[in-house]
C-alpha cells in the first residue's frame, strides 16, 4: 500500500521509448533492500509498478497515456 512518505529521490538513469510506452530505469539504494516487483512507486507524482530490479536500481514501465499527461 502507497503510504505517501517520501523515503528517497531517486534517479531516472535510462529512459527507453517505444511505441507501447516507456520504460524507466531508476537508480535509489535507500529502497532497494525492501523493493519487491509488483511494488508501487511514486516517481514524480506518478504511481508506478515495479517490473523488475537489481542490488542499486528498479525499473517501471509507464504507459502512452500516462506519458502525454504528466512531465515524464
Amino acid at each position: 500500500m502507497f503510504t505517501g512518505i517520501v523515503e528517497e529521490m531517486g534517479g531516472i538513469t535510462v529512459m527507453n521509448k517505444s511505441l507501447s510506452g516507456a520504460k524507466l530505469t531508476i537508480l535509489a539504494s535507500t529502497v532497494m533492500s525492501d523493493l519487491k516487483i509488483g511494488d508501487s512507486v511514486s516517481v514524480n507524482g506518478i504511481c508506478l509498478t515495479v517490473v523488475s530490479r537489481s542490488e542499486r536500481d528498479f525499473s517501471v514501465e509507464v504507459s502512452p497515456e500516462t506519458l502525454s499527461v504528466t512531465t515524464l
